[in-house]
């Protein structure tokens, strides 16, 4: 694994541990993912106490991100992406407690991306309701860091948390795709 790559896991990992329970080099459904982490919020409403509670609902959040070590062709971007689908219902079953779960996909590449991965990371989306939402919503972000141009692409959804990977450069500034 090469410096720069593993200086970005560590940094994402501090990142991460702030708000996540977070672990490293974990296994799911046989791929192994390099850094792994989870979060889950409860709300409720409550009537004249906090302890009488009306309802409650949780939103969970996963983090799954894999490293590359060669160049990112379309293949690998659209198995990681088949992946992610494949892992929701095992990380979190469709249940009447839990409102929405959101699935953020992050594939760091040490050797860029290829044209033909970007534009496919970039149109890929998915968002699923179960029960017709009685039993919640689910949404996937996919990331693709370009360690090699120090460049960031996601997808629509993921474009709302692009700002959390921002690849520290050399020079000790911060770089994302303009």
């Amino acid at each position: 694994m090469s410096d720069k790559l593993e200086s970005y896991l560590k940094d994402l990992e501090e990142r991460y541990k702030y708000y996540y329970e977070v672990e490293r080099d974990k296994e799911i459904s046989g791929v192994k993912v390099d850094i792994f982490a989870k979060s889950s919020t409860e709300h409720f409403r409550q009537v004249l106490t906090k302890n009488i509670k009306i309802d409650k609902h949780y939103t969970k959040e996963y983090a799954m991100v894999k490293a590359l070590s060669e160049l990112g062709n379309k293949n690998e971007v659209e198995d990681f992406s088949q992946f992610l689908i494949f892992s929701i219902n095992k990380l979190s079953p469709p249940s009447v407690d839990t409102m929405s779960t959101i699935l953020n996909g992050i594939l760091v590449s040490t050797s860029g991306f290829s044209e033909e991965a970007i534009r496919f990371g970039e149109k890929f989306k998915f968002s699923k309701s179960f029960l017709l939402g009685i039993k919640g919503w689910c949404d996937i972000r996919l990331i693709l860091v370009d360690l090699k141009e120090e460049k960031l692409y996601s997808n629509k959804k993921g474009k709302e948390v692009l700002s959390a990977y921002k690849i520290k450069s050399s020079s000790g500034g911060e770089k994302t795709k303009k």
